[in-house]
C-alpha cells in the first residue's frame, strides 16, 4: 500500500466524478464490477480463444483468465490477486492487458503457466464503442420489487494478430483470418462474489456476437465500422428463435434467429455450430446454473488470495463433461444472412434455453 492511500497517482488529475478518490466507486453493492472480455476465433474454425480481466472495488479483488479451445480440449487459466490502489495496474500473475491506442489497440498476453499455454497478441478494433446503458432483457429487469442492477459499456469487434502456444503447438494468429469481439462493461452485476439478488434464474438471453463486413451484431445492437458516415449505433429486435440442441446435454448447437432491423426489414441469420469449440464459462469465474468454477466454485470477485494462480484443462469428447461443467457458454458457429457467411459467437446459459424452447416461450422454438 503506498503512503497515500486512499488516493492514487489518478487522484493528481481532474477526473473526478463525485467527492471520493477515483478508485472509490459511487455505490456500497459488494456486486460493484468493471470487466473486459476479449475474444479470437479462426475463420479456418481450429480453434477459440476468450480472455477477460475484472475488477471489484468494493471486494478489493481483481481476477483474470484465458480459455483456449482446440481439437477437443478446454485449457483454462484463472489468476487472482487483491486490487490495490492503482487502478492502471491491468497485469493479474501471467496475465496482462496494455491499451496501446484507446478504441483502437490492445496488446494481451498471458506468460508462462502450469497449464502450459501462453498468448501474446495484439487486438485491433474494426467497428466503433459506443457507449449505452445495458438493454433491460430478461439478464436485468427489475422484479420483486427491486430495482436492477445497472450496467453500462461498449462494445466493438476486432482483428487481431499475434501467436498462442499450446504446449508444442504454436498458432500463428493474422488479422486476415482470425476475428474476434471484446466489451467493456461496468456497474452492479449479479454474481460478483457469489452474490445474487432474488430466486434462481429460469430464463436466459441469447447473445449475437457476429461481424459481417460493413455492419455488426451485438446482442441488441448494431455496430459499424470505424470512420462510417452512419453515426453511433442502432437498435435492432431479435423477435423469432428456432434452435437446436445437443441430444445428450440439451445444450445449444445453433438455429435461425430473425431480427427486425431499424427500418422494419427483417434480417434471417442461419447459425451452425463448428465443432466442439465451446468456450465454457463457469470455468472463467462467471455465474452459471450450475454456480461458479466447475472444482473450486470461484466467482468473478472471490477472495482466492494474492497472485494466486490455477486451471485445468478438460476433454470435451465426454457428454458427461459437458454437462458438468456447462451453465454458461460462448458457442463458436457460422453465421449467414443474405448471402454473406462469418464466423461468429452464441452466448446462453445452458440448459435454460432449450427449456425455454420446450416450454413455447412466446418467440422460442425448436428448429425442425
Amino acid at each position: 500500500m503506498n503512503e497515500h492511500s486512499p488516493l492514487s497517482a489518478l487522484d493528481e488529475y481532474p477526473i473526478h466524478q463525485f467527492p471520493q478518490p477515483v478508485r472509490i466507486v459511487a455505490t456500497s453493492d459488494p456486486r460493484a464490477y468493471e470487466r473486459y472480455w476479449f475474444t479470437a476465433q479462426d475463420e479456418a474454425q481450429q480453434f477459440l480463444l476468450v480472455m477477460g480481466f475484472g475488477y471489484y472495488p468494493n471486494l478489493g479483488t481483481a481476477d483474470a483468465y484465458a480459455i483456449f479451445v482446440h481439437d477437443g480440449r478446454h485449457t483454462t487459466v484463472r489468476a487472482h490477486r487483491l486490487l490495490g490502489d492503482d487502478r492502471t495496474v491491468m497485469r493479474t500473475g501471467p496475465l496482462q492487458a496494455e491499451i496501446i491506442e484507446p478504441f483502437r489497440q490492445w496488446r494481451l498476453r498471458l506468460d508462462d503457466n502450469d497449464e502450459d499455454l501462453t498468448v501474446d497478441v495484439r487486438w485491433h478494433d474494426t467497428k466503433r464503442a459506443v457507449f449505452h446503458r445495458m438493454a433491460v432483457n430478461e439478464m436485468n429487469t427489475n422484479s420483486h420489487g427491486r430495482l436492477s442492477p445497472e450496467m453500462v459499456g461498449y462494445e466493438s469487434f476486432g482483428r487481431i494478430e499475434g501467436t498462442v502456444r499450446r504446449g508444442e503447438r504454436t498458432f500463428t494468429l493474422s488479422p486476415a483470418t482470425t476475428t474476434g469481439s471484446r466489451d467493456h462493461h461496468w456497474g452492479v452485476r449479479d454474481g460478483v462474489g457469489g452474490h445474487v439478488v432474488g430466486p434462481p434464474r429460469t430464463r436466459t438471453h441469447v447473445g449475437q456476437w457476429v461481424e459481417f463486413a460493413d455492419w455488426s451484431v451485438w446482442d441488441r445492437r448494431i455496430l459499424f465500422n470505424l470512420g462510417d458516415d452512419r453515426p453511433g449505433a442502432q437498435l435492432l429486435e431479435p423477435f423469432d428463435y428456432r434452435m437446436k440442441f445437443d441430444p445428450e446435454t440439451k445444450h445449444l448447437l445453433g438455429g435461425v434467429i430473425r431480427n427486425r432491423m431499424p427500418d422494419g426489414s427483417v434480417c434471417e441469420i442461419q447459425y451452425e455450430p463448428i465443432g466442439d469449440l465451446v468456450a465454457y464459462l463457469r470455468c472463467a469465474m462467471y455465474f452459471g446454473v450450475g454456480g461458479g468454477t466447475p472444482e473450486e466454485n470461484y466467482f468473478q470477485g472471490s477472495y482466492v488470495g494474492d497472485e494466486v494462480t490455477g486451471g485445468e484443462t478438460y476433454d470435451l469428447g465426454d457428454p458427461k463433461t459437458r454437462e458438468r461443467i456447462g451453465g454458461f457458454e460462448d458457442r463458436l458457429v457460422t453465421a449467414t444472412c443474405d448471402g454473406e457467411r462469418t464466423v461468429g459467437i452464441l452466448e446462453c446459459r445452458n440448459p435454460l434455453l432449450y427449456d425455454m424452447c420446450r416450454e413455447g416461450i412466446p418467440g422460442y422454438g425448436f428448429l425442425d
